[in-house]
């Protein structure tokens, strides 16, 4: 499984600073789900969601960021 973060908005995946991608392949996988909010919380990125590429699989399943139960200790620091 690839943990890769989406913009809402555009639907684009985060690739590397300032760019983003339509392609789920071409993201930066952050690997894991605390490294993922922790980039969120260092960069202040809002309007992101995590999402989670299968090997196996072209679907993408998606989860909220500030729904994610982890993520309030992020989001405040």
């Amino acid at each position: 499984m690839r943990t890769l973060l989406r913009r809402v908005s555009s639907g684009l995946y985060f690739q590397q600073a300032d760019q983003w991608t339509p392609d789920a392949e071409q993201a930066h996988n952050f690997r894991s789900i605390d490294r993922a909010l922790e980039f969120v919380r260092t960069w202040k990125l809002r309007g992101v969601e995590l999402a989670f590429a299968f090997h196996d699989s072209d679907n993408i399943t998606t989860a909220s960021v500030e729904k994610t139960s982890a993520s309030a200790d992020y989001l405040e620091a």
